[in-house]
């Protein structure tokens, strides 16, 4: 093989390697992208889940061994302990109705959203939260203020919460 064509040969590998590399690294961000897209959606399914009181799509958002803490420590570990806070909620929501003292719908607002991607399958997420209520007059209340903590696993293919933790602004 002469120089010149050891220079055309030498060209064309460190072109492809570099071509290589590019379609790596526009792969890797795609995914990214995707990840965090996915990630927002499971945050909203959360919400929407909590507003609408559907404990199963509430359940569903969290890992089956997923953990969420609230305040004043208490823990609810698996899905099924952390689908009663939602059928609780049902069922003190139900009592409040046939007592005639129905529950003001509650909205939950999240917002300043900090998505971290520790790795393909791990990611941190933290968040301010906070409750609102209609009260009388057409005002609506505020009824709490807080940050979200969230460790996240990506297990086949779909993003989950894997822990939770519901930090008060509030004593």
């Amino acid at each position: 093989m002469g120089a010149r064509t050891s220079a055309v040969v030498y060209v064309f590998m460190a072109v492809a390697s570099w071509v290589g590399v590019a379609a790596a690294e526009e792969a890797s961000s795609q995914q990214q992208l995707a990840d965090r897209a996915e990630i927002e959606e499971l945050i909203t399914r959360y919400v929407t889940a909590l507003d609408t009181r559907d404990a199963d799509l509430y359940a569903g958002v969290f890992t089956e061994d997923g953990v969420y803490e609230l305040p004043d420590n208490v823990v609810h570990k698996g899905r099924a302990p952390i689908r009663k806070i939602v059928t609780d909620l049902q069922e003190s929501r139900a009592r409040n109705d046939a007592a005639g003292k129905p529950s003001p719908s509650l909205y939950h607002a999240m917002f300043n959203h900090s998505i971290e991607l520790v790795d393909a399958t791990h990611a941190r997420h933290h968040c301010y939260v906070q409750t609102v209520r209609a009260a009388d007059g057409g005002q609506f209340v505020v009824g709490f203020m807080g940050r979200y903590d969230d460790e996240l696993v990506k297990r086949d293919g779909r993003w989950y919460i894997q822990s939770r933790k519901l930090v008060s602004f509030v004593q």
